[in-house]
């Protein structure tokens, strides 16, 4: 049994990882904005925590700490999209993006390190996306943030080499969550300036979203990563295409390769 703080465990694979984790006998706290929309099962505890407010991720991580006593696992998995041209963002918007997705996952290490310092043991799983490696356009921000998260973990993983604990970056490819459809579109007073780019690319995601996989597959490996049956620093989970091919020909190819590869995936005109 182990006690295990997870973000965003409200929907998706927060929701179907706790709830796997809890099935399995862990304590798990998981987090989210709005506390009615988490779970009511055994050995889970709603924690209220909003990334985007330094005052609640302090109080909901001490709250969720005075109850646990201490922390084996912590997992950051909560995520959130906006969709549209970089320029459309407000400073509010960007500043949301990167306090989701980034500063609020690096707060919740921080203040998670100390005691599993001290206990000389720990696992810190950040779940960023294969858009860290390929950049979904018009998804700019949120690619940024997942491939920073990602630098964020190899390097954490080196200063941490002589402590007990463990990192793992796991790196899912698109899965029937609603993160799409709760993706918010933003820019469409610029439509005429990135047509047609900008409606392709929210069809062609749309498109990939409807015949994506089941996120149970991305809970049943973070169930495995806590139980020590995959021990790997970075965990790709997706279909073969995903999660294999293309992260690998992206890593062996020029880069105006790739660029022409992702034109063509999201079916982006360019100029002539």
């Amino acid at each position: 049994m182990q006690r295990i703080l997870i973000t965003g465990a409200s929907s998706g694979i927060g929701l179907l990882a706790a709830r796997a984790l809890c099935e399995r006998g862990h304590l798990v706290w998981g987090t989210s904005r709005a506390p009615k929309n988490l779970p009511v099962i055994e050995r889970f505890h709603p924690i209220v925590l909003d990334l985007t407010d330094k005052a609640s991720i302090e109080a909901g991580f001490h709250q969720a700490l005075a109850e646990a006593e201490h922390f084996d696992v912590l997992i950051n998995n909560a995520g959130a999209g906006v969709f549209g041209p970089l320029e459309a963002f407000t400073d509010q918007e960007l500043a949301a993006q990167l306090e989701t997705l980034l500063l609020g996952p690096l707060r919740l290490i921080r203040l998670a390190l100390p005691g599993m310092r001290a206990r000389g043991a720990g696992l810190l799983v950040n779940v960023s996306s294969l858009a860290g490696e390929l950049p979904i356009p018009f998804l700019t921000p949120y690619s940024l943030c997942k491939a920073a998260l990602s630098v964020m973990t190899e390097g954490l993983t080196l200063e941490l080499a002589h402590t007990g604990i463990r990192l793992v970056d796991v790196r899912p490819g698109n899965f029937a969550t609603q993160f799409h459809p709760s993706t918010r579109r933003i820019g469409d007073a610029l439509a005429g300036a990135y047509a047609p780019n900008l409606e392709r690319a929210w069809q062609a995601i749309g498109q990939d979203m409807s015949h994506a996989p089941d996120p149970q597959e991305v809970a049943d490996v973070l169930v495995k990563i806590v139980a020590g049956d995959i021990r790997r620093p970075v965990v790709a989970v997706g279909d073969v295409f995903q999660a294999r091919i293309a992260p690998y020909l992206s890593r062996r190819s020029p880069r105006a390769w790739v660029h022409w590869g992702l034109r063509v995936y999201y079916g982006l005109k360019k100029r002539a």
